[in-house]
């Protein structure tokens, strides 16, 4: 200690308390970063991303730094994956309550936040085409009850048509308003580039809405449906409606044939940001045919959960039950490429043990659990 000067001492000091300041600030934002937005940052293979409107230049900025959400993945696919299931009821409203109630409820909205609801809404032709406009009516009360700041309800409809149109076609737009939510179509909003690297099927990104990754959180309400390319729609291929309409075109669509490149596309897309929960339409679903006419069967029944792979699992369950394409029929929901891709990537459970299903008065449990093998 003899040869410390007091300069030195200070000087050692000093950088101990900046270090320390460094550490807790860091923690802090650890703590406030939203864990159910994936990283664009962090996950892509540039700090830049490219942000644009429809027919307007893409302008270069900066997106914000935050931490890595692979080993949060990863820990998330260890765990059980809960689900409410409800059936039986006339009444639209029991059914979007208790699957939601049954699936552990909303309660983790919080006060004055941002929520994005986003339907399936590829065309303006009626469910099973498009979601139940009831279903995102009651999601909508629902979520009000969690005094959120904000209640969107946004999609992009096919790159061919105007969204407000399809919306107000569907009932989506007025089932919207009457509930008390704000109609945001994507078309002419701000996109963002995004380039995941885990993303081996998008080599160049692809662009989502600015209001996907600004929102604090996102619920997909997909309707259950066959699908003429994908073989079939729920909450993975729900997300093409955050897909900027250029990349339709020339990075999703081109590969319909290929339905392994095809489907790992529709996987890799939530890699810009997973949902923070999921209520399935299947009140009314198409057994045959898709996306937007088909063999349309009453089932009566939604469920809800916060994990995109067994969403899609029970879904694909579900189908057979009814009676559905044989690509459905005679495969484990496990093969199927949508489905595989996820599981790769960690962003759900890994095998149907870790399905937890609490059912509300639905008749034929059984069977559909026969199917999610």
């Amino acid at each position: 200690m003899s040869n410390l000067t007091r300069k030195k001492f200070l000087n050692l000091s000093l950088a101990a308390l900046a270090g320390l300041a460094l550490a807790g600030l860091t923690a802090c934002f650890n703590r406030i970063n939203p864990i159910n937005i994936i990283n664009t940052a962090a996950a892509a293979s540039s700090t830049t991303s490219s942000k644009t409107t429809d027919g307007s230049n893409s302008e270069e900025k900066p997106l914000d730094e935050s931490t890595s959400t692979s080993t949060k993945r990863k820990e998330e696919t260890a765990k059980k994956a809960i689900i409410g299931i409800a059936g039986g009821e006339s009444s639209v409203s029991v059914l979007v309550a208790k699957a939601i109630e049954l699936a552990g409820g909303l309660g983790f909205i919080k006060k004055g936040s941002t929520v994005l609801i986003k339907p399936n809404l590829n065309t303006g032709d009626p469910h099973p085409a498009s979601t139940n406009p009831e279903v995102v009516y009651e999601v909508i009360n629902l979520v009000k009850k969690q005094n959120p700041y904000r209640i969107l309800v946004g999609d992009r409809s096919g790159f061919w048509l105007n969204t407000i149109d399809c919306m107000k076609k569907s009932k989506i737009y007025e089932a919207a308003e009457s509930a008390g939510a704000e109609v945001f179509p994507f078309d002419d909003e701000e996109w963002v580039q995004v380039k995941p690297k885990e993303a081996k099927n998008w080599p160049g990104g692809y662009s989502v809405p600015q209001i996907l990754i600004d929102a604090d959180y996102v619920i997909s309400v997909p309707v259950l449906k066959t699908h003429s390319i994908a073989n079939f729609s729920i909450a993975i291929k729900n997300w093409v409606g955050i897909l900027y309409s250029k990349d339709r075109i020339a990075g999703l669509h081109p590969f319909g044939r290929d339905k392994e490149v095809f489907g790992s596309k529709l996987a890799e897309l939530h890699l810009s940001r997973l949902p923070s929960f999921i209520v399935t339409d299947c009140t009314r679903v198409f057994t045959e045919g898709g996306p937007t006419n088909g063999k349309a069967v009453d089932v009566n029944m939604v469920y809800a959960t916060s994990d995109i792979i067994a969403n899609d699992v029970l879904g694909l369950a579900i189908l057979k039950t009814l009676g559905t394409i044989d690509t459905i029929q005679d495969n484990s929901p496990w093969t199927h490429p949508q489905i595989k891709r996820a599981v790769e990537l960690g962003l759900g459970i890994s095998d149907y043990t870790k399905m937890e299903i609490n059912p509300y008065n639905v008749s034929n449990m059984d069977l559909i659990l026969s199917g999610i093998r």
